[in-house]
């Protein structure tokens, strides 16, 4: 995949009247980034979302550092929980859910987003399943994927109502994970057919 940066800025997020920071804690996390053009993106889903919800922003821009450290804690929970799997067998499974710490990590770049939606009174609509910011078991992260066959129909719903909005503003989902969304960086680019992607690392401790 060829990648021709164009050095768009990662911008903070900041809570508006429909777009709500902070509803699920994840360790270490202060603030919210996001390439330009993903916020912008990311306003106009609001436009477009029933007025009964609001979308409820979890993580975007991730350093190195926190992607290890969530691989840590997924590989160590499914570790205790399955003694006797190798390493080989779990980091095939958390590689399901967790990318694998890599300079071109979707989160990396910038150019992906962590999401859900919530209520007018900022209680978590029901997709189905936590969002995995610590360890889970296998029988919770069955119903991780996009189209899991162990949610309700109505959990299902919820997920469409997501899924559709997002999609309509020219982000694409991952479907190993119902909350992961991205435009312009690698997955992106797969997803879409694209011959190439205009984000990728940035580093910044290195800026």
């Amino acid at each position: 995949m060829v990648i021709k940066e164009n050095n768009e800025p990662l911008i903070e997020i900041v809570e508006i009247e429909r777009i709500k920071l902070g509803l699920i804690k994840k360790p270490g996390e202060t603030s919210f980034l996001v390439r330009k053009t993903i916020l912008e993106k990311l306003k106009k889903v609001t436009k477009n979302l029933p007025t009964q919800f609001n979308l409820t922003i979890i993580e975007g821009y991730r350093s190195i550092e926190a992607q290890q450290r969530s691989w840590d804690r997924s590989f160590d929970a499914l570790k205790e929980e399955n003694l006797s799997w190798s390493d080989i067998e779990i980091e095939n499974k958390v590689k399901l859910v967790v990318a694998r710490p890599h300079p071109l990590a979707n989160h990396h770049c910038g150019g992906a987003v962590d999401l859900t939606l919530a209520h007018s009174d900022n209680t978590l609509v029901d997709m189905g399943s936590p969002y995995p910011s610590q360890g889970y078991g296998m029988e919770i992260r069955s119903k991780f994927p996009m189209f899991s066959e162990f949610i309700t129909d109505e959990q299902k719903q919820n997920r469409k109502i997501l899924r559709d909005v997002m999609l309509n503003s020219g982000l694409v989902f991952y479907p190993g994970e119902w909350w992961h969304y991205c435009y312009g960086d690698r997955m992106w680019a797969v997803y879409t057919k694209q011959k190439e992607c205009f984000y990728g690392p940035i580093d910044l401790q290195a800026s």
